[in-house]
């Protein structure tokens, strides 16, 4: 046998290594994504809770978990943390739109309506006030891309979010397709109607290209927006481009998740997704409820979440693009080619702080153009 091994490695040849403490679910999934175990390489790092922490988190039993992923697709990845660890009750809200609201606004009594929540990025200074727990205490949490790190490490995150446009296959031609913000307007082929923006760029997008560009850009790409190329101003949910797109109410429209024009596309929408540089990347703020009365199911799962095994779970049910460093790959981006090796500008907390004032000088531009702010 020694001699066996000693022969094996002469002619170069690795030993694999032992895989990691994967269950049953997990190794399913990987089979059905066409992903190597191997990628999993440091998993029971970063799951090396305290045994103590487990064993409190099965005694409270319960934990309610407040994300923007449907039903359907939290159930896949409940499926995947229940296999990790049974014993623990998962209750699903989803929250989008005013729910955030609800819950901060229900906190601020002392009502605790989740003990998870993410996307509170614009309300993130309120809800830091009422109580957010530290979680850099959580092996998991130095997983997290620095960029997605905060200085009080309350705060993980959910999500990456890459703002792009979503544009016909079918009507428009490569060539055609900006590859900056502002070939977006200088192209005439955008004009008369052809081009569409739905009215949350003005809160998703424009603020981190104000902050990083600076304000006089603002201006003058405003400018020309409303005055020039009078695009189609639309308010329906992002869900419904594609279909628009699809019966021709417009060629184009921005800025919609990357993800969602994917979605459309294997649905048979004849749709796909080209992201203008400098591509503006956004995220979901992740966090725990300091006074929730499962904190350390909350601990869990949160840590879970950052993992890379809740990483590829929220991936491949809820094509959630990871925020874990080591999972940027090809294999983890709807289109990488709209991604990779492009110059990227975050939504940071110094951009949330700005965005009341970029978001004011937009609505004043939309209603000028005639839109509609309810």
């Amino acid at each position: 046998m020694r001699s066996w091994l000693a022969a094996l490695l002469v002619a170069g040849l690795a030993v694999p290594a032992a895989a990691e403490n994967l269950t049953l679910e997990m190794r399913k999934l990987l089979k059905d994504a066409g992903l190597e175990e191997s990628i999993m390489a440091g998993l029971d790092k970063e799951l090396a809770v305290p045994p103590a922490m487990i064993a409190a988190a099965k005694k409270e039993g319960k934990l309610r978990v407040q994300l923007q992923m449907s039903e359907q697709e939290f159930g896949g990845v409940a499926k995947l943390f229940r296999a990790r660890y049974p014993g623990i009750e998962l209750e699903y809200i989803r929250g989008i739109g005013s729910q955030i609201m609800k819950v901060l606004v229900a906190y601020k009594t002392g009502t605790v309506t989740t003990d998870v929540l993410s996307g509170y990025d614009s309300r993130v200074d309120e809800f830091r006030a009422v109580g957010l727990v530290d979680l850099r205490d959580l092996p998991a949490y130095p997983s997290l891309r620095e960029e997605l790190k905060t200085p009080q490490g309350t705060d993980g995150a959910d999500k990456l979010n890459y703002w792009c446009t979503s544009y016909s296959t079918e009507r428009v031609k490569k060539e055609d397709v900006p590859t900056t913000w502002d070939d977006l307007l200088d192209n005439p082929r955008w004009r008369g109607g052809k081009l569409a923006v739905a009215y949350m760029f003005g809160s998703t997008t424009l603020p981190t290209l104000t902050v990083r560009l600076g304000d006089a850009w603002m201006s003058t790409w405003l400018a020309k927006l409303f005055n020039e190329v009078r695009p189609q101003l639309r308010k329906e949910t992002l869900a419904a481009t594609g279909k628009l797109i699809s019966v021709g109410e417009f060629d184009m429209v921005f800025a919609i998740q990357d993800y969602v024009t994917e979605r459309d596309s294997k649905r048979g929408m004849p749709v796909a997704a080209r992201c203008p540089e400098p591509l503006v990347t956004s995220w979901g703020k992740l966090g725990i409820l300091s006074a929730t009365p499962h904190l350390n199911a909350a601990k869990l799962y949160v840590n879970w979440h950052l993992s890379k095994e809740g990483q590829i779970a929220n991936y491949h049910f809820a094509r959630q693009v990871p925020v874990h460093a080591a999972l940027t790959g090809r294999e983890f981006l709807p289109y990488p080619e709209e991604i990779l090796g492009k110059k990227t500008v975050y939504r940071t907390d110094d951009v949330v702080r700005e965005q009341p004032r970029v978001v004011s000088q937009w609505n004043q531009h939309w209603q000028r153009a005639g839109g509609v702010i309810e």
